[in-house]
């Protein structure tokens, strides 16, 4: 994605400064470690510090949910001061601050600090000459910004997971028991699969919903990676057309070209082989 450390210049005593992405974002969501860990990625407090500090990258996946948190924070600010211009009287607004974090998040917000920073974007929106009150929320009378969770928006590695995964004839696939289930939950997310407990297996067992197929499907334009037999060498090639065989169980196979030799025969892969076989680049 981008690079998980950023160095500020060395201090005077000669120490340099580092940070995180990670940690960029969680405090500019307003997130403390311990709500990032419960509220936002389901995770360990350890596992968020050592984010933190950079002691360990952290997964793409945890940036995006922040990446996504701090969208919707901006946008639940924007909504609330649009909700304001059109709501008060004058040049007076109201603006209810909530009580605790439990009180933010029956709002949508993982923390009181999350949902401040709401509020901040929405007054920084307002006139500059308005008159701002602030006092604590009620219900039907104060508002408050209200947090709607955006649903993640897919990426490579998203699509890469979601190809290379084994989906058998029924659209399902049943990952090894123990197994961090993290990656999978996010395809859930987006929309592509659907979760389904088996708890006498322990274990989960996924469903490629219409829009995971959709997106399952090989398009013209796509690459794939495949083997040289005589140099055992990878090789980039892109998907051109589909071809289908005759008989009574017909196959649907898709016509690829060799992206960096164009001269090069077309190769036909059936759609199943070359599905597990795509990449991003």
């Amino acid at each position: 994605m981008f690079p998980h450390v950023l160095q500020s210049p060395s201090t005077e005593k000669g120490d340099a400064m580092t940070t995180s992405v990670y940690n960029l974002l969680r405090e500019a969501c307003g997130v403390s470690q311990a709500d990032a860990a419960v509220y936002i990625h389901q995770t360990r407090l350890d596992t968020v510090k050592s984010w933190s500090s950079d002691r360990r990258p952290a997964p793409s996946w945890a940036i995006n949910q922040l990446q996504s948190l701090s969208r919707s924070v901006q946008k639940a600010g924007n909504d609330f001061a649009a909700r304001l211009m059109e709501t008060s009287k004058g040049n007076v607004f109201i603006i209810g601050l909530p009580h605790d974090d439990d009180d933010s998040r029956a709002c949508g917000f993982p923390s009181s600090a999350a949902h401040h920073q709401a509020i901040a974007v929405a007054i920084s929106l307002l006139p500059d000459d308005a008159e701002i009150r602030i006092t604590p929320r009620v219900r039907g009378s104060i508002p408050a910004p209200v947090l709607e969770r955006e649903r993640p928006r897919p990426t490579n590695t998203d699509r890469q997971l979601l190809m290379s995964t084994p989906f058998g004839v029924n659209g399902s696939h049943s990952p090894p028991p123990n197994m961090n289930l993290r990656k999978y939950e996010r395809l859930e997310e987006i929309g592509w699969v659907k979760s389904w407990k088996m708890p006498t297996m322990n274990r989960t067992e996924y469903h490629l919903t219409g829009e995971g197929k959709e997106a399952r499907a090989i398009k013209p334009g796509d690459l794939f990676r495949l083997t040289n037999q005589q140099t055992g060498t990878f090789m980039l090639y892109k998907a051109v057309d589909f071809s289908q065989s005759g008989g009574m169980f017909p196959r649907k196979y898709v016509r690829l070209a060799n992206v960096e030799d164009p001269d090069a025969p077309i190769v036909e892969e059936t759609v199943e082989l070359a599905t597990q076989l795509w990449t991003s680049e």
